[in-house]
Order: C-alpha cells, then structure tokens, then sequence
C-alpha cells in the first residue's frame, strides 16, 4: 500500500511548492494574455504538430511553434520552458511512442484558441506495450509573433495514461469502478 500512496503522490504533482494545476492555469491566464491577432496558419500548424506527435521532428517543431517562455501544461508535465517542452516531446520519440490525434473541433474566442481531439497512443509503460484512446481539448494563447505562450491540456490521464501502470492501473480502474453506475431493471 505503501508503494501505491509514494507512486500516486507522485504522479499527481510535477513540481514542488507549485499551487495545484487549477490555480496555475488561473495564473497562466492573467499572465499569458495572447494576441488576439491570431491566424489560420498558426493554428493550422499547431493542429498538424499535435497530429503527429511522437514523429521523428517533433522536438524540433516544438522548439519552434513555442515561445521560450510559456506556461506549458499536458496533464502529465507543467513547465514554464520552453526547452522542458523540447525535452519533453523528444522523450516521445525516443520511447518509440505512436500518437494520432485527430482534430474534431477549433473553437476560436478572441486570444483563446481551443483543440477539441481524440488521441489514440501506443507506448510502454513498463514492460507490456499498451494503446490508449482518449478525447481531450488543448486551450491555446499564441504571442504576436505567433508562437504558443499557453498550452493547457483538459483529458483524463487516469484513463488514457495512468490506468495502464502496472499496479497504479490496477487502483485507478478500481476507484473508477465505485462511479459505475448500476444497471436498472427493465
């Protein structure tokens, strides 16, 4: 049990002596105003970066379509650096991890861009390679120079991510099991 409360607390936070990620994201909203000048070819570059992740030139794009300070938040990682966002997706290709997004919906409100998407991944998480399919929205803020300045990620990374680590899966399927509701009778 031990092992299981160490491997949860650390999963749910990514950084020490930061707010939880609501607070950060009402920061990051205050903070990473955006232009609201943004156009069709920075979003239509950003969605095919997103589609393609884990691909070969990913970091690389990253570094690019990112300001180098930003408030960057993937449910899995948040950072305000740009080179821990390289880093970041680098680490995709190097696991060998399989990504397809499929962009559903763009929603465009003033500086505040939002992905709406259904991913589907291959990776490993220990030992055992696993797919995942899950549906998510990225809110993004893009600068004047039409680089990301706010990437927050809203998906369930207990289902998508999480409930595919050995032991930890086995805990999240189990608490998920008690929000099932009962089948009714005819």
């Amino acid at each position: 049990m031990f092992i299981v409360c160490t491997t949860l607390a650390g999963c749910t936070s990514t950084q020490q002596n930061l707010p939880g990620y609501p607070e950060v994201y009402r920061l990051a909203l205050n903070e990473f105003e955006g232009t609201s000048e943004i156009t069709d070819q920075n979003i239509e570059e950003f969605s095919e970066f997103l589609s393609n992740l884990g691909a070969a030139d990913s970091a690389q794009l990253a570094g690019q379509l990112y300001a180098s300070t930003l408030h960057f938040s993937d449910s899995l990682m948040h950072t305000r650096n740009r080179d821990d966002v390289v880093v970041h997706f680098q680490g995709l290709v190097d696991a060998e991890t399989q990504v397809q997004v499929q962009m559903l919906q763009t929603l465009v409100s003033g500086p505040d861009v939002y992905l709406v998407w259904s991913m589907q991944s291959q990776f490993t998480p220990v030992r055992k390679t696993v797919i995942s399919d899950s549906i998510g929205i990225t809110h993004l803020r893009f600068n004047s120079q039409g680089q990301v300045i706010m990437h927050q990620d809203f998906w369930d990374t207990g289902q998508g991510f999480y409930q595919h680590v050995p032991v930890l899966g086995r805990v999240i399927r189990s608490i998920n099991n008690r929000f099932v509701p009962e089948a009714s009778g005819p």
